[in-house]
């Protein structure tokens, strides 16, 4: 009963909605009314779909063959034209269906064709763009041969060390507290109302939940009061025999080898038959309720006080397998991040010896933002390194920028972007327009991913607000976001970065210091500025694509400064970004009227005018 947990492809579902799309009434009888070339569009179906069936294959392959993932990012840049074209003709289609264009009769249809009108040469344009986009596709379908690219996705076995019961951090820091809670609760025969307690630890990746779960099962006092003992890294390729047979193994300190699940359950049960027994399963990720619920059958014949500690980054796991309240492990302060990190970067040197590192190094153990991982992972890039300018490199630069190979925080936290559904995926990489530390609503999110097409039209009754906040919250439960305050939430500083690592090339985040490539960003956020003019837009006049023009600052809500937008932003650049679904213009004081322009803006689906002075929408002429 293995079960693999393949991420879907970040555009699989691009791809899905777009053939949905062409499947279309409204399509398909736009385009019979309008002599477009309709065998043409069902090609590009068919070419879209050709595509789609090797592309999680590739999502698998990119990490480690920069061919495939050149191949993936101009793939999403083509689908994303393709969505931008097919919008325009749905725009036009619904235009008609309006207008009751459909509804003419035979003769009018017959002079329509031989005029030579604006709208006659809309279509033909549109026939030619798909063309030109089929021809691209065409050549991608070509390339994934070569590539080696296949339908059938071979799942590697995790890269990742397995993780064991012995101790072997030098020093664990800032989890004093946290540990002794738990320890009141494993050493407990009432911890629950049934015999054996299930206790889980959630957190983000790197946080430090392994440590923990190692703390409490080699504590003296854990060790006297069960009878048995065993740990399992279940990881990400879940496997009940394995699991099950790893915790026999375990228990009667021999191996088994019998390979069949009854069997091992059978066995391990009696085995368990009225002892106090302490079982770790650490990193679960699998979430179907009734693997679980099969997994754990033989523990129900332990006695009262046995216990099962679960550490997952998922609170949806934690939720149904749980008995006892779950224990949420947070971020270290940034001292015991420090802590951490000069330990493993001056081993056994007294930092106190070098003041000089000692002041940068806090700074380094700052960009961890309360990951031990991170601190672990930084302090022995410079363990033995006692060179001020090899400290300053470190501070200066990327976490991102370690070697894959040589960086377990990237490997870590890219986990849980690999195995989000890929209807996740897109609203995950979206938010990477969202700045560090920047605090925000659920609606604000929801609002602007449904804005931008990210949640799929909703056949069964249900409102789509319904469906994109059960996205936020699957987000949430993954600890992609974590809550600010009551009801504001907050991005991970390194869990942000992810979103920026994954969304290069189409998404952009402009923070005043950096240069600007758009040809391709469909997507932009910005710093508002006290006085916006239009030079610092200069660049966008080549961002043909942009979808999202979004200003922010840090404390939206409680913001009463005045920022000023220049009105040639307003009349000449905005108007020219024929892709825009979202626009706003918040908190700008003096944008009092809109250009009527606007209003050829046909994919605008989201505008924010809020905390402005408008008193008209649109001028005449």
């Amino acid at each position: 009963m293995a079960g693999a947990l393949i991420g879907e492809a970040f555009i699989s579902t691009s791809i899905r909605m777009l053939c949905d799309k062409i499947a279309s009434r409204e399509f398909i009888d736009l385009f019979r009314q309008k002599k477009l070339d309709q065998p043409l569009l069902m090609k590009l179906k068919r070419t879209l779909l050709t595509l789609n069936v090797v592309l999680d294959d590739a999502e698998e392959k990119q990490i480690e063959k920069p061919a495939v993932r050149e191949w993936l990012d101009e793939l999403k840049h083509a689908v994303f034209d393709a969505e931008d074209l097919l919008n325009e003709i749905n725009y036009e289609a619904l235009r008609c269906k309006l207008e009751g264009e459909g509804q003419t009769d035979n003769l009018t249809n017959k002079v329509w064709n031989f005029l030579p009108t604006s709208r006659n040469k809309f279509y033909q344009s549109k026939n030619a763009k798909i063309q030109e986009l089929l021809r691209k596709l065409e050549d991608f379908v070509h390339l994934k041969s070569a590539l080696g690219l296949t339908e059938v996705v071979v799942r590697k076995v995790s890269q990742r060390t397995p993780t064991t019961s012995l101790v072997h951090e030098p020093c664990v820091y800032g989890r004093d507290e946290v540990k002794e809670n738990l320890l009141k609760v494993l050493l407990s025969d009432d911890a629950s109302k049934d015999d054996v307690s299930v206790i889980t630890i959630v957190g983000m990746g790197g946080v430090g939940k392994t440590t923990l779960a190692r703390l409490l099962y080699n504590d003296d006092k854990v060790k006297e009061n069960f009878t048995l003992k065993a740990w399992a890294c279940v990881s990400e390729d879940y496997d009940a025999i394995r699991v099950t047979k790893t915790l026999f193994d375990s228990v009667t300190s021999k191996p088994c080898n019998t390979t069949d699940l009854n069997l091992l359950q059978v066995k391990l049960r009696e085995q368990l038959r009225g002892k106090k027994f302490l079982f770790v399963l650490d990193d679960v990720w699998n979430e179907k309720y009734t693997d679980w619920n099969c997994l754990q059958t033989p523990f129900t014949s332990g006695a009262r006080g046995s216990k099962v500690l679960v550490t997952t980054r998922n609170k949806n796991v934690a939720s149904f397998m749980q008995n006892v309240p779950i224990q949420t492990l947070e971020p270290l302060s940034h001292e015991d991040c420090w802590l951490l990190l000069a330990k493993h970067a001056f081993g056994n040197v007294n930092c106190s010896e070098h003041p000089s590192l000692e002041e940068i190094g806090m700074k380094i153990a700052r960009k961890c933002n309360g990951l031990p991982l991170a601190a672990q992972t930084l302090g022995g890039a410079l363990r033995s390194k006692l060179d001020f300018e090899v400290w300053n490199k470190v501070l200066n630069s990327s976490i991102w920028e370690l070697p894959y190979q040589k960086s377990d925080i990237l490997p870590a936290l890219e986990l849980s972007y690999h195995y989000l559904p890929a209807k996740l995926k897109r609203c995950f990489v979206y938010c990477s327009i969202l700045p560090k530390d920047y605090e925000f609503k659920v609606e604000e999110v929801i609002f602007l991913w449904m804005a931008e097409g990210l949640i799929p039209q909703v056949e069964n009754g249900e409102i789509m607000e319904e469906m994109a906040k059960e996205y936020f919250d699957e987000m949430l439960s993954r600890s992609l976001f974590q809550t600010s305050g009551k009801s504001s939430f907050t991005m991970h500083d390194l869990i942000n970065d992810l979103a920026v690592f994954m969304s290069k090339g189409f998404c952009s985040r402009w923070e005043g210091r950096e240069s600007h490539e758009v040809e391709k960003v469909r997507h932009l956020s910005y710093a508002r500025g006290k006085f916006d003019d239009a030079l610092k837009f200069e660049p966008l006049k080549g961002a043909k694509c942009l979808r999202t023009f979004l200003p922010h600052s840090l404390n939206p809500y409680y913001s009463y400064e005045e920022y000023y937008l220049s009105k040639k932003v307003l009349q000449d650049l905005l108007p020219s970004l024929r892709c825009l679904r979202v626009l706003s213009l918040s908190h700008y004081w003096n944008v009092t009227q809109l250009h009527d322009s606007i209003k050829n803006l046909i994919q605008l689906r989201y505008l924010d005018l809020s905390d402005i002075t408008i008193v008209k929408l649109f001028l005449s002429g």
